[in-house]
């Protein structure tokens, strides 16, 4: 394929022959968004490259591979001289490629590193504070004061800080923790790695967050000696949940589950790295390897192979010492991990990370039009721009496009990963706890009709797909993407092709459009997505599907907590009787909390109880009274939510009366509760 110019009409801004030859050829808004400097300094991008940045390998468009073109013809490298102009002006007659041969493909493999060899970066804040065994123990002391249950959650990275998969899984648990006044504490490594660390001789340095905040670093011994230290304090049941072991020791992971005494070990099938150090089981990150056995020829080609014995050792370890319940997202993810693993375990079952619930249908007249003569198809690629996400295969996509008005092409990701391209409107959303629904929110927003899901390896999960259903948008993926393909089937909301050739096919022939046209014409409907929490709605004894109303209840389970005492309730139909001790100051009023309204995408607001009334020594404290703290909404229809930890002055008080508005239904948790 020869390369097109980006700017057909940038050459007459240019006195200059050499750089207004090259100028239809550079990019601008490519080479400002990709190097920061150049455009923080204010420098002509046509200028910076043909000076300077073809000099430190910087590329003009995304198509020209400068390093490569250097590499490969070696006398335009001796010869010191702009590539992208030579290539222009002789490089071009002289049939020499601008980029290696064999497409998208070669590139990966290429480019295929394994991850012992792959540099380890710093990845946490490097001004962050550091916490000593002492420090977490008061911290654990402090929450852990009227709580019901104390979770330590391992990943490979701070979830309160990136925007991923597994982080806004992790966010969604936590947060259903919190509803129940389970104790969540968080832990990551502080450096990168994506396979277990091998470094046995110093500890591995922590970041640590409790209860959705940051509080610092700390080494695993700190945090080891702490868990220790706090026996007495940590409430049961104690829950150890492994999401990812990556960058972590196995041993230190022994030692902190066995230091806090678990009473359950979880272990989630978010990906594959409990099967090979390849997490999502791409030979040489290109093509799907069905997890052959670890000694055959099919490893012993791959980047991963090297190290793929060892990884199943400590892992075989790791299973050995700790008694896990083996969780995974969807059918698929289990029965690959059963099929392709040994591992021992207690239990291994299915709990889905959230359910699809249709609720609003879009007119057919709303889209009847889209790909003719009315408004080009609306197709957007949702996340970012990884070879494990099929990006890639999307810019082959685009290639094989370019020619076609019938489409809009659409990223939606990050601000930080967006990457400037002609023909592609990029749109910057980032998924996070406080804006859960921000991908929902955008895709019905600029009304995609079409998400492609394009991961060549199978998904456990793929969020994206169901955010794609909850939009109105239908899904165009491929039949090894795992369970983004057996939703798609499941729930007739898209098309699952082959392999590449189809999806090329699937375009140019205009199938897309037809297919659109006919689910226009049938009806099909927007809807809500109601998450699981994962670990935070497990049943431990009980292995029947998740769903929402299992985890519903009418008691509130109201308590007082003052000092550091915990105050019951004596009950009478909606009148709720606390009898104070002397002395007493300000106490907090602990309660379950509604389940999320997940159908409102806004920020979420969490509710505890809805107070009618509040007395102290049978004096009313009005919804205005200063004494009420923090923790109280605005009072409305007759009573003041609380967000199930409000705080009263209660000073020189000594009884406490709560009349509850009865019939609200509450967030139960087995785990709290067994």
């Amino acid at each position: 394929m020869p390369l097109a110019p980006e700017c057909d009409d940038a050459a007459s801004t240019y006195d200059d022959p050499a750089l207004a030859l090259i100028a239809p050829y550079v990019d601008a808004r490519f080479y400002l968004a990709l190097y920061a400097d150049v455009a923080a300094a204010g420098i002509d991008p046509v200028k910076h490259f043909h000076e300077y940045g073809w000099q430190e390998r910087r590329k003009p468009n995304p198509s020209f591979d400068t390093g490569w073109y250097l590499d490969f013809h070696l006398d335009v490298k001796e010869a010191g001289v702009d590539p992208l102009h030579h290539y222009i002006k002789h490089g071009r007659s002289e049939g020499r490629p601008f980029r290696r041969p064999g497409g998208y493909r070669r590139e990966i493999v290429d480019a295929a590193v394994a991850p012992e060899r792959r540099t380890v970066r710093w990845n946490a804040p490097a001004d962050a504070n550091w916490v000593t065994s002492d420090d977490l123990c008061g911290c654990l002391k402090a929450a852990c004061v009227g709580s019901r249950g104390f979770v330590l959650s391992v990943s490979h990275d701070l979830y309160i800080g990136v925007t991923g998969g597994i982080q806004i899984v992790i966010a969604d648990e936590q947060r259903r923790f919190a509803a129940g006044r389970v104790v969540y504490l968080h832990i990551s490594p502080a450096d990168s790695h994506l396979m277990l660390n091998l470094n046995q001789a110093d500890p591995t340095i922590l970041q640590i967050a409790l209860d959705g905040v940051f509080i610092g670093f700390a080494t695993t011994l700190a945090l080891r000696d702490s868990l220790a230290g706090s026996a007495d304090i940590l409430p049961r049941p104690r829950s150890f949940v492994l999401h990812s072991f990556l960058g972590h020791t196995v041993n230190e992971l022994i030692e902190l589950a066995r230091a806090m005494c678990a009473d359950h070990h979880f272990c989630w099938v978010h990906d594959y790295s409990t099967i090979c150090t390849g997490y999502n089981l791409l030979r040489n990150d290109l093509e799907f390897c069905a997890a052959p056995p670890a000694d055959s020829t099919a490893c012993r080609i791959c980047v991963y192979g090297d190290a793929r014995a060892s990884h199943l050792a400590m892992v075989q370890t790791l299973f050995a010492a700790l008694p896990f319940h083996v969780l995974a997202p969807s059918d698929h993810a289990l029965e690959l991990w059963r099929r392709h693993s040994e591992l021992p375990h207690l239990s291994a079952r299915v709990h889905t990370h959230c359910s699809f619930e249709p609720r609003m249908p879009i007119p057919a007249a709303a889209r009847s039009d889209r790909g003719t003569a009315g408004e080009p198809l609306r197709i957007a690629f949702a996340g970012h721009p990884m070879t494990q996400k099929g990006w890639p295969l999307f810019l082959a996509l685009l290639g094989q496009l370019e020619d076609l008005t019938a489409y809009r092409f659409f990223h939606f990701a990050t601000r930080e990963s967006l990457r400037p391209m002609r023909n592609v409107a990029a749109v910057p959303v980032r998924v996070e706890p406080q804006q859960r629904f921000a991908m929902v929110l955008a895709l019905t927003k600029h009304a995609i009709d079409l998400v492609l899901v394009l991961s060549p390896w199978p998904e456990t999960f793929s969020f994206v797909t169901y955010e794609a259903f909850a939009a109105g948008a239908d899904v165009v993926t491929l039949a090894a993407s795992g369970n983004a393909a057996d939703a798609v089937r499941r729930h007739c909301r898209g098309v699952v092709l082959a392999d590449d050739p189809a999806l090329f096919w699937f375009f140019r022939d205009g199938a897309a459009i037809e297919y659109c046209h006919m689910q226009a014409a049938s009806g099909f409907q927007r809807g809500d997505l109601r998450l699981s929490g994962a670990t935070a709605t497990i049943e431990p004894t009980d292995t029947n599907e998740w769903t929402p109303e299992r985890f519903e209840t009418t008691d509130p389970d109201l308590q007082v907590l003052a000092g550091d005492r915990t105050l019951q309730p004596s009950i009478s139909g909606s009148r709720w009787r606390f009898t104070l001790p002397a002395g007493v100051g300000q106490i907090r009023l602990l309660s379950r909390q509604l389940p999320p309204n997940e159908s409102d995408r806004g920020e979420p607001r969490l509710l505890g109880v809805a107070v009618a009334a509040l007395m102290l020594d049978g004096v009313p404290v009005p919804p205005d009274d200063p004494r009420r703290k923090a923790g109280w909404y605005t009072p409305e229809d007759g009573a003041q939510w609380t967000n199930g930890d409000a705080t009263l002055d209660a000073t020189g008080a000594g009884a406490l009366e709560v009349i509850l508005h009865p019939g609200a239904r509450y967030w139960h948790l087995p785990l709290a509760d067994a």
